[in-house]
């Protein structure tokens, strides 16, 4: 589902099939206005996300480099004993 502008008249393309919007019931304008807001949240959470990955990727970018520069880190094994044993 899309709307275009044609000739400034709002169009709803629906399977291919256009509908000028002004001729639409008001219960199908309703659920176009709808279909509308969702794309725009759909957009903004796709975005959202985005940003949420790339702080992720720095913070554990950021998190190894100083896991690497610590010269008193003991080595795990040390720490932990193996549950084996």
């Amino acid at each position: 589902m899309s709307t275009q502008v044609t000739n400034d008249e709002p169009v709803l393309v629906l399977d291919d099939q256009k509908y000028l919007i002004e001729n639409l019931s008001d219960d199908a304008k309703y659920v176009v206005g709808v279909l509308q807001d969702l794309n725009i949240q759909l957009q903004s959470a796709q975005m959202r996300m985005t940003q949420l990955q790339a702080s992720q990727n720095a913070l554990t970018a950021q998190l190894k480099q100083l896991v690497e520069e610590s010269d008193d880190e003991e080595d795990i094994s040390e720490v932990m004993p193996d549950e084996a044993e």
